[in-house]
């Protein structure tokens, strides 16, 4: 019997998404959240600069960006924060409710109750925080989604000049030859997630690995949040679609040449001492093993001596 041969890289979509925002990093620094509020005064934070300043310089950004991904890469514990988590309780909660199950996921409790208030909610306990859902919300998404693949494992092998590279993910919904993608944000504007790359990845991959021969379009199903007061479940303000259609030779070549960006990054991350994690290049991690946090001033001295 033939053995499969182990890849050289395995990545998945958050990686090269966290890759393209330090590239980007100027243009990330210049986003809304970067900017100093009028909220953040009256909290005490950022007195030492103006409203409507930047609290980030696009150097500290560029450090705070390779953290983030550095830290995904070495799957520190805790690294996602509170909305991250609350994205995934709201997967979960309307996967649950399509299949009709409880939740697959240990590190996710899911059961409905009565708030203070006394209205009915779908409560979320995960990774530390608590999370009241409107129940109506998530009933009428998991009806839009009824009959879907959920978290369907999608994974294919791409050739590059760096070696083999395992692309591989979890689709949250897959209907026919449509696929999504659901994204729950405080703040939504067109465009948000074009560069997403779950939209040439996922396809591509159930392509290239003979699970189907055509996927139409990739589209992100997005829940804004709206303003939560005291003792109310979570609601949507809005519920948009942005949608992508799928070409599979377009997105082939964009995934190579994203892998082929990415990996002498990784390789010189590697050489400096900054990548903990094993399975990213091919190997197996301990079970239950979780990386260290990436400090950001070590970090920082270490890009900047390099680029001196």
């Amino acid at each position: 019997m033939k053995m499969e041969q182990q890849p050289d890289y395995r990545v998945y979509p958050s990686l090269l998404i966290a890759f393209q925002s330090l590239l980007d990093y100027e243009l990330v620094a210049e986003e809304d959240w970067n900017k100093v509020t009028e909220a953040a005064h009256e909290r005490g934070e950022y007195l030492d600069r103006d409203i409507g300043d930047y609290k980030l310089t696009p150097d500290e950004m560029y450090v705070k960006l390779e953290c983030d991904l550095l830290d995904s890469i070495n799957r520190v514990d805790g690294r996602y924060g509170e909305a991250a988590a609350k994205g995934t309780a709201f997967n979960e909660i309307v996967d649950c409710l399509i299949e009709n199950r409880k939740s697959k996921n240990k590190d996710c409790i899911i059961y409905s109750t009565a708030n203070a208030s006394g209205n009915k909610i779908i409560r979320s306990e995960i990774d530390g925080f608590t999370f009241d859902f409107d129940v109506a919300l998530c009933k009428e998404t998991a009806y839009y989604f009824s009959g879907s693949l959920t978290q369907y494992y999608a994974n294919a092998t791409m050739e590059t000049s760096f070696g083999t590279v395992l692309l591989y993910g979890f689709i949250d919904e897959w209907v026919g030859n449509l696929m999504y993608d659901i994204k729950t944000t405080g703040k939504y504007s067109w465009g948000k997630f074009e560069q997403g790359w779950q939209r040439h990845v996922y396809p591509w991959c159930v392509i290239e690995a003979g699970d189907t021969t055509e996927v139409e379009s990739f589209t992100y199903y997005v829940v804004e949040w709206a303003y939560q007061k005291k003792g109310e479940p979570l609601k949507a303000k809005a519920i948009y679609q942005e949608t992508y259609t799928y070409n599979h030779e377009e997105s082939g070549r964009k995934i190579r040449d994203m892998l082929e960006s990415f990996i002498p990054w990784l390789i010189e991350r590697k050489k400096m001492g900054l990548i903990q994690d094993k399975r990213i290049f091919g190997g197996v991690n301990p079970e239950g093993w979780s990386g260290q946090p990436t400090d950001p001033n070590k970090l920082a001295k270490l890009l900047f001596k390099q680029s001196a």
